[in-house]
């Protein structure tokens, strides 16, 4: 906006010179069916759960160059942001949460028993024999087999869960068809590429509904406006005819 005013152009032009580019960017049918859907947009199998949630996950475009502020933290600097929001089930969702937090559930469970136990003076006291570092060793070790333990049961039900759920976005059609238009995405591993909300983004670019639900909304509007004219004029008629001072026909 304020290279738009220094350059003497309008901003309004800006803008719809941004929106033009960010619609050309985007596949035809756009990313709106993908939050449109009443179904889950995540399922890979034929019957699909009922949408519950919706999964978010943050895609970028280096386009256009004078948007992109530099940052050492990314090696793609993005122009354009780009929030996919999906239809997501509950079983989804689970499957998702699941194997994110699965190392980490795990590490506390293992390591929650081995604190419990040296609350205890006379197990501290019999662990304390070999030296004052063998309690602290004692809960490293319990916290070390729980995270390893969470990655190798993760690793075992991934397959399992990508048979059903699109666990990487990057793997959905859509997805697919934005990297080839020059997305990219901002999330480094696609193990916290998801941020779940109950409620959709309804403001900022990519977040409008699809064309063809706006074409349709001005017709059915249109729809329920034409009763009320109809209705009033069997009224009118009926005026007339219950009115005493009304001419008789010949």
């Amino acid at each position: 906006m304020k290279q738009a005013q220094k350059d003497g152009t309008d901003a309004s032009d800006t803008v719809a010179g941004y929106t033009a580019l960010f619609e050309s960017l985007l596949p035809p049918e756009g990313v709106a069916p993908l939050f449109e859907s009443k179904t889950c947009t995540l399922c890979r199998t034929e019957q699909k759960g009922e949408a519950s949630a919706f999964a978010v996950a943050d895609y970028g475009h280096e386009e256009p160059k004078e948007l992109q502020s530099p940052s050492l933290l990314r090696r793609k600097t993005p122009g354009f942001l780009l929030p996919v929001q999906f239809a997501c089930c509950q079983k989804c969702r689970l499957r998702i949460l699941t194997l994110g937090y699965l190392p980490a559930l795990l590490t506390l469970l293992c390591t929650a028993p081995a604190v419990v136990c040296l609350a205890d003076p006379h197990i501290m006291q019999r662990v304390k024999a070999p030296g004052m570092w063998a309690p602290l060793l004692l809960v490293l070790l319990a916290a070390g087999v729980g995270y390893l333990a969470g990655k190798v049961l993760r690793n075992v039900l991934r397959p399992r869960f990508a048979a059903l759920t699109y666990l990487n976005p990057n793997e959905h059609p859509t997805v697919q068809a934005l990297v080839e238009k020059g997305w990219f995405p901002l999330a480094e591993k696609p193990d916290g590429a998801y941020v779940f909300t109950k409620k959709r983004i309804a403001c900022g670019l990519g977040t409008a509904p699809s064309k063809a639900l706006r074409a349709f909304e001005p017709d059915e509007a249109a729809d329920e406006a034409e009763p009320e004219k109809t209705a009033e004029t069997p009224k009118a008629d009926a005026a007339a005819d219950d009115d005493p001072f009304a001419p008789l026909e010949a």
